[in-house]
């Protein structure tokens, strides 16, 4: 991941290695001491956090839509619709489902040191320090 890359874009860059799948680019956003705040536990280091973004192929599959971000030089906020869809191969697959959430990123070194998943977004607005 080239250095100097605004924090939005440093986020935007982890959502679309996420998506496709690039567990090469996702390990490029991460700061090396990243601490990946999971639903299963706390996730730390980028080989433990290459795990949590590893899925299995086929079932339900997630694809994160970003509706907007707000970002400082320290980190951000991701407004975002996680999507669930089939993973049958079939391009016409219809969605199963969807979720609006927020993630919440601190950034150090220009890299993501701490992701934050919250079904809530107000609450992820007070944890960014944004005011609601």
């Amino acid at each position: 991941m080239p250095r100097g890359l605004s924090a939005a874009d440093t986020i935007r860059a982890f959502v679309g290695a996420f998506n496709d799948r690039d567990l090469d680019g996702f390990a490029a956003t991460l700061h090396p001491d990243v601490e990946i705040h999971a639903s299963r536990g706390l996730r730390k280091g980028v080989e433990s956090a290459r795990e949590w973004a590893t899925r299995a192929p086929g079932g339900v599959q997630q694809r994160i839509v970003v509706a907007g971000i707000e970002a400082g030089e320290s980190g951000g906020l991701a407004l975002i619709v996680r999507e669930w869809w089939w993973d049958e191969g079939d391009p016409d697959a219809e969605l199963a489902g969807s979720d609006e959430m927020a993630w919440v990123f601190e950034l150090r070194e220009g890299l993501i040191s701490s992701w934050r998943s919250f079904d809530d977004r107000a609450e992820a607005r007070r944890v960014a320090g944004l005011p609601a």
